[in-house]
């Protein structure tokens, strides 16, 4: 079960219809905010004030929301709304009956415009009881907080190396999910070839990618 400082606990609902004035949402995400979310709960926030840690410039505060959902599959769009709309971090905590998922976004700021957030990557952990899920606080300033929340959501899709900054792994990672679809592409290719010589072109790049994907992780 995920325990949070009591300093930290805020417990506002926050009603769907205020998302409707300050986000931009297509019909589908209306309907999806209708018929997955059953209530939206700010349940907590975490500043350097909050967990007596040190302050970040990049990172200021981490809001946590408790979204109850109606269904266990849910529109994934929803929530890259709500982070969109709210110029803070996020890490949600996504319910159905008696399991509990999180999600957590890894954004950054635009350049030259205050406020304003792009999402890179969106990481979840698998489905689990609320009573065995977790997760950490660790870190001694608000940014790495945030970063070990994102190594922790992201489990295997992530590896933590010393001296690598977490935007670079992600780089890294993208780049190679990237190579490993192209692979992917090229040896289903390679199978319904029947000319010999294309077989060997297709098999000599399939070679190239593997050690360029091997590279990453070395």
């Amino acid at each position: 079960m995920i325990q949070f400082p009591s300093s930290t606990r805020k417990d506002i609902r926050l009603p769907k219809e205020s998302f409707y004035t300050h986000a931009t949402l297509t019909p589908a995400i209306k309907r999806a905010m209708v018929d997955d979310i059953e209530q939206i709960v700010w349940s907590h926030t975490l500043t350097a004030e909050t967990l007596n840690v040190n302050a970040s410039d990049k990172v200021r505060q981490i809001d946590v929301l408790t979204v109850t959902l109606k269904k266990r599959e849910y529109n994934e769009k929803i929530f890259e709304m709500i982070e969109k709309a709210i110029p803070r971090h996020i890490l949600f905590i996504l319910r159905f009956k008696n399991e509990c998922r999180l999600l957590i976004h890894y954004k950054e700021v635009y350049e030259n415009v205050k406020g304003k957030f792009r999402i890179v990557e969106s990481y979840t952990t698998d489905w689990q009881l609320w009573e065995e899920i977790s997760l950490s606080i660790t870190g001694l300033d608000l940014e790495r907080i945030y970063h070990n929340f994102v190594y922790q959501i992201a489990g295997n899709k992530l590896t933590k190396e010393p001296g690598r900054e977490l935007a670079k792994a992600i780089e890294q990672n993208q780049e190679a999910e990237k190579i490993r679809n192209r692979i992917a592409r090229l040896e289903d290719k390679m199978r319904k070839e029947v000319q010999f010589n294309l077989q060997l072109q297709i098999s000599t790049e399939i070679k190239e990618l593997k050690k360029k994907l091997t590279a990453f992780f070395n």
